[in-house]
């Protein structure tokens, strides 16, 4: 199969990989047991290898997974990040910047990269063979690499009959943030309008807001492209996979013409990798194994996508061994992550939900596919990222099916705004499920939760002022509470507020350092009058 349409895709994901494993390592040099920042770094090494297996970037591959496998031991308390161990990486990015950079310009195999390898291969920390030296020539013991032709400049294609033009992505993303600064001051003209009582402004008022989201419509549109853009290689993926394993397994694809903004297309491309290689590793038997299982001979997975309104729906389901909730207890119970109490009360759901934990993982020895307790938790916080929801379902025997729900796009959403005391939040409208008034007599507790009941379905209810760190109001007789109702993944989650303001429009503008370390919060909008609301993840505040 012909991987180059992916090229540009795959570079621009691996280096925004890199950019942020240096900056942690430099990071790391100041405050050496920054645990999640030794994480965060081991992730990003675990991703670019995935990728690069993925294109069949072998150079990229290997460098990558040993790079992993030395920050898995300082992960896990066995190594120190000391200097000499810092040099190493840091010379392993730079070699994957140079081997990326001929990526781009079409050379696959732009350097020697054998002696870095060796070195990376024969490192050992209580020898500290390699030696800090910034005046060090690069780590590959070749000769450096030729300076970067200078990119080309960006041809325009258009058609004969001049109906179709090439667009810088840059070009849309700034339409889409001007589209959403506009519906952000038709909100502010909209209550300037009735403070001053305006009544023959109502009617442009109307046609402004119809014409607003036109646009937002066409826009969107210009950034939209089929699943296929990312799924064509998923089928390569598998096979490569399997064979590596041993395994026959058939894989379908189906609604791959289904379309989603390309951002999305970005940022979900990795985590579905991660599902694939698990539901190889992981989900499938081997064929002894199944044929005593009375199953046939070669696995099945598939990937459906489907559109549901403005959410698109994406299930990776395989014929496997599933998943024991019993021993995923057991495993979180032996990894500290959980009491036996806790685990005893816990549903065949919030067990699944387990092995999205970091760290956790039941596989017995690691691999250079799966392992090692991190794929799991980087699909949660991405598809979470994306305002989305992850569901797990499993039967022992039978197999496991993961269900991703996304939006369509994740730069303007609708949104319900809720107060709690003097804050104001936005819950995204594709996780509510519902609003509710209740009395207080209508919430019971059980084991020291607040709990109401849906449907003859008991719900634990947390309060935002509880969540919001402030104190709580007296009860009132015959008070009302508004309650709100969240679908996240399959799990229904009740939070209780002082007040329901409404639904809106929001323009989402991303969070930056340090307000993207806030739990809970995926983001940020300013209303029409200038007050800042945040954009929450409802799973994070439960």
């Amino acid at each position: 199969m012909d991987m180059s349409p992916y090229r540009e895709l795959f570079v621009s994901e691996a280096n925004g990989h890199l950019a942020a494993f240096s900056e942690l390592i430099v990071r790391l040099e100041d405050s050496p047991g920054d645990s999640e920042a030794i994480a965060e770094l081991f992730r990003h090494a675990h991703s670019m290898k995935g990728m690069a297996a993925t294109m069949g970037y072998e150079q990229i591959v290997a460098i990558a997974h040993l790079m992993e496998n030395h920050l898995s031991r300082v992960r896990s308390g066995e190594w120190l990040l000391l200097p000499a161990l810092t040099d190493l990486l840091l010379g392993g990015g730079d070699t994957l910047a140079r081997l990326l950079a001929g990526i781009e310009a079409g050379n696959d195999a732009c350097e020697n990269t054998a002696g870095l390898v060796e070195r990376l291969a024969a490192f050992d920390i209580a020898t500290e063979t390699v030696t800090p030296n910034p005046m060090a020539p690069p780590l590959d013991g070749d000769a450096p690499p030729p300076e970067a032709a200078a990119p080309a400049q960006q041809q325009f294609r258009q058609t004969d009959s001049f109906k179709t033009i090439r667009i810088k992505t840059e070009t849309l993303d700034r339409l889409v943030n001007i589209t959403g600064e506009l519906i952000t001051n038709r909100y502010r003209l909209s209550k300037c309008i009735s403070a001053a009582d305006g009544a023959e402004c109502r009617e442009p008022l109307q046609q402004l807001t119809s014409l607003l989201r036109n646009l937002r419509d066409e826009v969107f549109k210009a950034r939209m492209l089929p699943f296929s853009f990312i799924a064509d290689r998923f089928p390569r993926l598998v096979r490569d996979l399997a064979r590596k394993q041993g395994k026959e397994v058939t894989f379908q694809l189906a609604g791959k013409d289904i379309e989603l903004d390309r951002g999305i297309l970005e940022e979900i491309a990795e985590p579905i990798v991660h599902i694939l290689r698990n539901a190889v590793d992981h989900g499938l038997e081997t064929a002894d194994d199944r044929v005593s299982a009375g199953k046939p001979f070669g696995g099945a997975i598939t990937l459906t996508v489907s559109r549901d309104k403005d959410h698109v729906e994406i299930v990776v389901a395989d014929d496997g061994r599933g998943m024991d909730p019993e021993r995923l207890k057991a495993k979180g119970v032996e990894k500290g992550l959980l009491s036996a109490e806790q685990a005893a009360r816990m549903t065949s759901h919030e067990a699944y939900q387990l092995i999205c934990t970091p760290g956790f993982s039941t596989a017995a020895t690691v691999t250079d596919i799966s392992g090692r307790g991190v794929g799991m938790d980087a699909v949660r916080s991405a598809v979470h990222a994306l305002t989305g929801s992850l569901a797990i379902q499993s039967q022992c025997g039978q197999g496991s099916r993961f269900v991703i729900r996304l939006p369509i796009t994740v730069s303007i959403i609708h949104a319900l705004i809720v107060q709690s005391g003097p804050f104001e939040i936005a819950f995204p409208l594709n996780v509510v499920l519902r609003t509710l008034e209740l009395k207080h007599s209508e919430i019971s507790e059980e084991s020291g939760t607040a709990v109401i009941t849906l449907n003859n379905l008991p719900l634990p209810l947390r309060s935002l002022r509880q969540v919001l760190n402030l104190p709580p109001i007296p009860e009132k007789e015959n008070q009302l509470l508004p309650v709100v109702v969240c679908d996240v993944g399959g799990t229904l989650l009740a939070f209780s507020a002082d007040r329901i303001s409404g639904q809106q429009e929001i323009f989402v503008r991303p969070l930056c350092s340090p307000l993207s370390q806030l739990r809970g919060v995926t983001g940020a909008t300013v209303t029409g009058d200038g007050r800042v609301l945040f954009i929450v993840d409802a799973v994070a505040l439960a």
